[in-house]
């Protein structure tokens, strides 16, 4: 089985509360989202490019797509002192990939690596067939205000509750904009609590910049959402987008 990579690379954890650890980065095409936050390339693409050598900005095309065997020895190569803490799986959408994951991860998981997957949070299904596999889920629950989608609330529940039920540790994320309509904050946060439960730690993410929209938070509205949130679910931390700051990978 094969499928269609656009990048892997070895940099900083940039987001959420792991923000700072190594992690090897597998980057996944095809995506089922259109946020108009994201600068991300989703499209497949003809090559897979390999920074070899951390942080340098070079890059070797490798065609797609790639097996799992070409992806290990990849991994293998890049992290043989295994000086990444960690596999994070992210896109695009990876979960669109779980048939091929499905075959990767266990093979990953038999060498002793942990795995992060990050996720639009909205396929449960697919999520539950590689579960198993799972260390740590950074789950996103996105609002229609920011994302300008319709919102897909149910399946982030199940989506939530399927973690819960696995002992997989899990965190949520929200990514704000200066557009955030409170009602719809609201209903996020008592939705994340009654499928996730109130020790159920939350992201702000503020917006970054973007090319379809500047809609950035301001400190004001950042700091009143950090309250309103806290009385419903207490553990809530302001986490911007770090690598972006840094000018990193």
């Amino acid at each position: 089985m094969k499928s269609y990579l656009s990048e892997i690379f070895s940099s900083i954890q940039g987001e959420g509360p792991y923000v700072g650890e190594r992690h090897l980065f597998l980057r996944f095409c095809d995506c089922h989202r259109k946020c108009i936050f994201c600068d991300t390339v989703v499209e497949r693409t003809e090559t897979v490019l390999i920074e070899n050598v951390a942080g340098s900005g070079t890059f070797e095309p490798i065609p797609n797509p790639l097996s799992v065997e070409q992806v290990m020895d990849i991994i293998r190569r890049m992290d043989k002192k295994k000086r990444n803490r960690r596999i994070s799986v992210t896109g695009g959408a990876p979960l669109l990939q779980a048939h091929y994951l499905r075959e990767l991860l266990p093979v990953l998981c038999g060498e002793r690596h942990s795995i992060y997957l990050e996720s639009a949070g909205d396929l449960p299904q697919q999520l539950k067939s590689i579960v198993e596999w799972l260390d740590i889920v950074a789950m996103d629950v996105k609002l229609s205000s920011v994302t300008k989608e319709k919102n897909t609330f149910p399946a982030h529940w199940q989506f939530l509750k399927i973690c819960r039920d696995s002992n997989v540790e899990v965190f949520t994320k929200l990514i704000l904009s200066s557009e955030t309509n409170e009602d719809e904050l609201i209903q996020a946060v008592q939705g994340i609590k009654k499928a996730g439960g109130e020790e159920t730690l939350i992201v702000i993410q503020p917006m970054s910049k973007a090319a379809k929209t500047d809609a950035v938070p301001r400190p004001e509205q950042l700091l009143r959402w950090q309250e309103m949130i806290g009385h419903i679910i207490p553990n809530v931390r302001v986490i911007p987008q770090t690598h972006k700051i840094m000018e990193m990978l």
